[in-house]
Parts: C-alpha cells; structure tokens; sequence
C-alpha cells in the first residue's frame, strides 16, 4: 500500500502545474463537501435536541382550554 501511495505522489509531484491543480482543487471540493454534511448533520442533531429540551412533555396543543 505504502508503494502504491508513494508512486502516485511521485507522479503528481512530477507533473505539471495545469494538471496539479484541477487535482488539488477537485480533491478539495471532494474533502470540504464532506465536512459540510457532517456539519450539517451534526446542527440538525443538535437543533432537534435543543427543541426537544425547550419542550415540555405535555404541551396541552389541541385541547380545549379550560376556564375555571
């Protein structure tokens, strides 16, 4: 594996600048589209939790209020 690696670093090292960098960036595109879904993820995760804390349990929506 490590020889595998090794040779595609020494092929990208050794090519040229116009094809570094479409690699550089699309690698880049790839690796931040991640993050942003596991960022994404993890305030919906939260958000939810938040809400399910800042409400009661019994919250009384659709029932008919009760007047004395």
């Amino acid at each position: 594996m490590t020889a595998f690696l090794d040779r595609i670093s020494q092929l990208l090292t050794t090519s040229p600048l116009w094809i570094q960098s479409p690699i550089v960036i699309l690698g880049s595109v790839v690796v931040c589209a991640l993050l942003a879904v596991l960022l994404l993820r993890v305030v919906d995760i939260l958000g939810a939790w938040v809400q399910r804390i800042g409400t009661p349990q019994s919250s009384g929506k659709g029932q008919e209020p009760h007047h004395g």
